[in-house]
């Protein structure tokens, strides 16, 4: 994977700290709008080349792989591009506002015979195959409860009167799309599509929501996904079953530690070894691209769409909307 980035915010670095550990990944450019910025990012892991151009990094023969880590709203036009541009892309969650967006993407990659994927952490992590796994050892689940609520660092600037993209309905931001995807995902991967969902949510007068509840209903459950950008709280999620329960302590998009409790007794994971989440990410999504597996990135990416559709809907039933993507 020889990669040029798009984006200079925090994930990018994560992301980028925990790449270059893998064999055979390495980060040829950087593009960003702001050459002093591009370049602060650059001289972080030794890249050579900056650019301000997103065509003129497009062209460069010595990207394949271009990772996409915008404001959200450009995820969709940013991914398309790279894509028609021939290269793989890696785009970060929220992959798009729509399922009709994801889908087209998929569809574009899979015509010009390319990798697509989304940089989400929650379906990469070892725990999270265990906690699959785990589910029938706690009889039928009866109730699913996950809370990430965590104060933005641009909080305080957006109540002073700024404008910070996360905080926009036209960048397609709010808790939403931001940290409770990240729940979302976590019931999604572990029981597919409910029947119905709806978010109750707190929104502040421009249209994003701050924080909010949402509700997916599953046949004999419920399932909470409780998430918030104004305030903090302990985090993880509780799966409750008949015969016991399993319990995921810090948010699901790391599922640090996860305890499996029956009348047997407690079971706990710790097979992370201390790696933080984009490692395990990185990890195996720079597996697939060296065995070029194309068949699961079709995989992931009809995941991808089932949670745009989940969250398009969610929003709706909120009444959020977002410009030019909901009219």
């Amino acid at each position: 994977m020889r990669i040029g980035t798009i984006g200079t915010g925090g994930i990018v670095t994560w992301v980028m700290r925990e790449a270059v550990r893998m064999h055979g990944v390495t980060f040829e450019a950087v593009y960003s709008r702001a050459e002093d910025t591009g370049r602060a990012l650059a001289d972080a892991f030794g890249v050579q080349k900056v650019y301000t151009s997103l065509d003129d990094m497009l062209a460069d023969p010595s990207v394949d792989w271009v990772y996409v880590a915008s404001p959200n709203s450009l995820h969709y036009a940013q991914t398309k591009k790279a894509l028609q541009a021939g290269k793989h892309v890696l785009c970060e969650k929220p992959f798009t506002p729509s399922r009709a967006q994801a889908e087209e993407l998929a569809a574009l990659a899979e015509a010009r015979g390319l990798m697509l994927l989304e940089g989400i952490t929650t379906l990469y992590l070892p725990h999270f195959a265990r906690i699959r796994d785990a589910i029938r050892q706690i009889g039928p689940v009866r109730q699913v409860s996950c809370t990430f609520c965590q104060y933005s660092s641009k909080f305080k600037a957006f109540q002073a009167g700024q404008t910070p993209n996360v905080f926009q309905p036209a960048f397609a931001g709010g808790a939403l799309m931001d940290i409770n995807l990240y729940n979302l995902y976590f019931v999604y991967g572990l029981f597919g599509m409910p029947e119905r969902i709806t978010y109750h949510a707190r929104r502040h007068e421009n249209g994003i929501d701050l924080g909010g509840v949402a509700v997916l209903e599953y046949p004999g459950f419920l399932a909470q996904c409780t998430g918030a950008k104004d305030c903090r709280s302990d985090t993880g999620a509780h799966i409750i079953g008949e015969n016991g329960f399993i319990r995921v302590e810090d948010p699901v998009s790391m599922c640090t530690r996860v305890s499996v409790v029956t009348d047997a007794g407690e079971i706990v994971f710790d097979e992370q070894k201390g790696e933080n989440a984009w490692y395990w990410e990185m990890k195996q999504i720079s597996a697939l691209a060296v065995l070029g597996n194309r068949e699961a990135c079709r995989h992931r990416m009809a995941q991808s769409a089932d949670v745009m559709e989940l969250l398009q809907r969610a929003r709706q039933s909120a009444g959020i909307v977002f410009p030019g993507v909901d009219g």
